[in-house]
């Protein structure tokens, strides 16, 4: 837990050692987006940033956390009171944290290099200056141990391909790319590889190991051992820290490895590094016919919960519940369904003010009482199911008077939701092509929220997958530019955010397919997976087109088409499901 003397004294140890600057990244040594606590707890220990995006950066006498736009008012909230300046990443003025090293001259720079991706590490790079492999977590007092849960297997069916053919297809595209090996630091890409999932980070179904892969060398997986009980033919099994040796006697052999996943400390021990994504990378992303019906199933489980809670929210406003017992009781209607096995992220329940936080999270002890007299509840949830990974945002209105800006706001969320979800656009399109479909909505209102407007989700996966996504300009450190081909889950979340007062999202999960072909080519468009009714009291129909009322009124349709068998024996769930997908009329 942070305190001001924990920052002090590693100031005073920076000193002591000669080091201008430390570099702590929210990061592992698979460059994993969301990490374990024992990796997380650096961080923690010497900042007070809960976030699970954003990197300290400790000099002699200051600090800096470097965060993104989903973070800026959770950072000024949580930073208040302590000597941390917060780098408001992509703000005018602001600059890249690697810039800032080097305009400041912060060198020796300390880093620890076992964390750090080759790519991030060569960015901080000045001729004539040092970086050093440093690592200060041993500072850190109770340190929290990494998880030794099981391994588990997916059935078969679950997945479209065996491990083993999957492998065949990975390696024939490392012989095109003139490799004779391919080493895997990716988490989600092994798990996905060997059709097995884990628990070692929360809500992410993967496991700390290393693949590597080879016709000539032969298939080895390094994990704590422990954690596997079963035989995985064809794969030779080490303890997770022999990588490191196994690197050295093979450090000779073209590998092809990914500069900006691997860590700077592995690469550094190879020869013949081969540069470029890994082929798991984008096979991962391309949901097979047993990927795609089993990620439909459980998207109608999970709207199954929603309603529920939906239901519970009407009914229980005047019980002055706060936002955690709702997220739990969220939770408990997810868990009433034996598929699922965790959540795919800390659910977001977010009254008024508080939801303006992208990724406020409320926790037993702290959040706030949710009443019939706050605007509104957003609710950004998600499950990891035997079946596939789900991700929904609903905005749901609390106060009977509705006032006229909220319901402006609101109606722009959604007309920007149905825009984007209606496209349709020709083969090699990607994210950046089609946001500002979404986006020009709010940019003719003079608004725009600091993120994506989607991602793509994983298949009992990381709920946050590359390569695709919705986002009007390259970010590099996000890597979701890539062409959006049929297969691909990509989420649409447009929301407004407004600090003080409230904040409105809207998110559906589209599955890219194949529209049709003419003579100019192949045009792909989107059907929506989630099944979620969505509030219709805060919609000023005066703003919207016809065509956008009948996709709503259709949407509605469909939800009810798909979740009402689950609810023949409950009277009061299906008349509310009823009214809540009611057609609507000007």
């Amino acid at each position: 837990m942070f305190k001001n003397e924990n920052l002090i004294k590693l100031q005073e140890k920076l000193k002591k050692d000669g080091i201008k600057a430390y570099l702590i990244l929210l990061s592992d040594p698979h460059d994993n987006e969301y990490v374990a606590n024992f990796y997380m707890g650096e961080r923690l220990y010497f900042c007070p940033f809960s976030g699970d995006t954003g990197d300290l950066l400790v000099t002699q006498d200051s600090a800096y956390l470097f965060t993104d736009g989903r973070f800026f008012v959770q950072a000024e909230k949580e930073l208040k009171g302590t000597k941390i300046n917060l780098m408001k990443i992509g703000e005018k003025g602001v600059l890249p944290m690697n810039e800032f090293i080097k305009n400041n001259n912060l060198y020796p720079l300390g880093v620890n290099a076992s964390i750090i991706s080759e790519n991030l590490y060569e960015s901080f790079l000045k001729k004539g200056e040092k970086i050093l492999n440093k690592d200060y977590s041993y500072m850190i007092e109770n340190k929290e141990a990494l998880s030794d849960a099981k391994v588990f297997k997916l059935s078969a069916d679950l997945v479209s391909l065996t491990y083993q053919e999957k492998i065949e297809k990975i390696l024939e595209e490392v012989e095109r790319k003139g490799a004779k090996a391919n080493l895997i630091t990716t988490l989600d890409d092994i798990a996905w590889i060997l059709n097995l999932r884990g628990l070692d980070i929360p809500c992410n179904p993967v496991f700390y190991s290393y693949l590597y892969l080879s016709k000539d060398y032969g298939n080895h997986l390094f994990i704590n051992k422990n954690k596997i009980d079963f035989v995985l033919e064809g794969i030779e099994i080490h303890e997770y820290e022999k990588i490191f040796e196994f690197i050295q006697n093979h450090d000779n052999v073209p590998t092809l490895i990914d500069k900006s996943r691997i860590n700077a400390r592995l690469f550094s021990l190879l020869k013949r590094p081969i540069n470029a994504k890994n082929p798991s990378y984008l096979m991962k992303c391309i949901k097979g016919e047993k990927e795609i019906e089993n990620t439909k199933k459980i998207q109608v489980l999970d709207g199954v919960a929603m309603v529920k809670f939906g239901y519970f929210l009407k009914n229980n406003l005047d019980k002055n519940l706060s936002e955690f017992e709702y997220s739990e009781e969220l939770e408990k209607f997810r868990r009433e369904n034996k598929l699922l096995f965790e959540l795919s992220f800390p659910t977001i329940t977010a009254v008024g003010k508080n939801a303006a936080e992208m990724h406020y999270s409320p926790t037993n002890k702290v959040n706030s009482l949710v009443t019939k007299n706050d605007t509104q509840l957003l609710v950004d949830s998600g499950g990891q199911y035997f079946g596939g990974t789900t991700d929904t945002t609903r905005t749901y209105a609390l106060n009977p008077n509705i006032n006229e800006e909220f319901k402006h706001d609101y109606t722009l969320t959604l007309k920007s939701l149905i825009a984007l979800t209606t496209s349709i656009f020709i083969e090699h399109s990607c994210g950046i092509t089609l946001d500002i479909k979404a986006r020009e909505i709010m940019w003719k209102e003079g608004l725009d929220y600091k993120c994506g407007t989607g991602h793509g989700v994983g298949y009992i996966l990381n709920v946050h997958e590359g390569p695709n996504g919705f986002r009007y300009r390259h970010v590099p450190e996000r890597d979701d530019a890539a062409e959006l081909v049929p297969g691909m889950i990509t989420t649409v979340e447009p929301g407004v955010y407004k600090e003080n007062k409230y904040g409105i999202r809207i998110e559906n999960n589209l599955l890219c397919v194949k529209a049709f072909e003419t003579a100019m080519g192949n045009f792909f468009k989107f059907e929506t997976i989630t099944y979620v009714p969505i509030d219709t009291k805060p919609i000023d129909l005066c703003l919207m087109s016809d065509e956008e009322i009948s996709w709503l009124n259709l949407y509605h349709e469909t939800c009810y088409e798909k979740l009402s068998p689950f609810f023949i024996d409950n009277k009061e769930l299906l008349e509310y499901l009823k009214d809540v997908t009611k057609e609507v009329k000007r």
